[in-house]
Formats: C-alpha cells, structure tokens, sequence
C-alpha cells in the first residue's frame, strides 16, 4: 500500500525526501511566478520580481542542503531522458509497457511448456506404463 501525501513520513529518509518533493514544488511554482511577473513585465513589478527571484534562489540554497542526506538512485536512462527534455514519465511508461510485454511473452513459453509436459507425460504413459510407474514408485520412496 502506497503513502498518502498526508501520511507522516516513516523515516528521517522519507522526511527528506518529502522535504526536497516540497521545495522542488515551490520552486516550480516560483518560476512560474518569475515568468509571469516577466512576460508582465512594468517598473513596480521589479520588487515583486526580485522578491520571488530571491526566494528561487533561498530554494535552491535549500535543495542543495538537502541533496547530501537524500540516497536517491536514478536510473541512468531517466536522467538521459531529461537531458534529452523529455518526460521521465514517458521513460516509466514504455518501462512498464515493455516488462509487460516480456511477461506475456514468459506466460506463453510456461504455458508451452506445461502443455508440452502435460502431453509427453500422456505419451510415456501410453508406450511405456511399467516404466512410469515403476518411476513414480521411486520417486515415493526417496
């Protein structure tokens, strides 16, 4: 069972980890203030604006305490995906659709094979029904 957001963290690691979710969250949103306060651009909002720079930056300072108590590891194609400017979202995706598939494919090969057991077992106890039995008979006393 996954968390909720509003369940209490368990560890100091999760409290963390929370923690560095929080300011990155506040600083997306601070630079979505910036932007508009930029693309709005007039003379009084210069101290709007570089009050919420200034908070950017307070955040950052922040996340980068942070980055040392956090033991994150993250796959080197998800970080090759954001270089890349793509969603990391998209990289769990094709992930998961991708396992998927090889699951389905694994079912399959079990599935022949039980049918191939299930058949070559028929067939031994067809042509040869002494041997099997005298097989099993081993098998039980060992």
């Amino acid at each position: 069972m996954q968390p909720s957001r509003s369940d209490p963290p368990t560890d100091f690691h999760d409290a963390d980890r929370e923690a560095m979710e929080r300011k990155i969250r506040e600083a997306l949103e601070t630079l979505s203030q910036v932007r508009v306060t930029v693309m709005n651009h007039e003379q009084a909002d210069e101290s709007v604006l570089e009050q919420r720079v200034d908070r950017l930056v307070r955040g950052y300072s922040d996340m980068f305490a942070l980055k040392d108590r956090l033991n994150v590891n993250i796959p080197e194609d998800v970080l090759g995906y954001v270089k890349e400017g793509r969603n990391p979202d998209e990289f769990t995706s094709q992930f998961v659709e991708r396992v998927a598939s090889e699951n389905q494919f694994t079912n399959g090969k079990i599935a022949a094979l039980t049918n191939f057991k299930q058949e070559f077992e028929a067939k031994l106890q067809e042509f040869f029904p002494e041997e099997l039995k005298e097989r099993q008979k081993d098998e039980t006393t060992q």
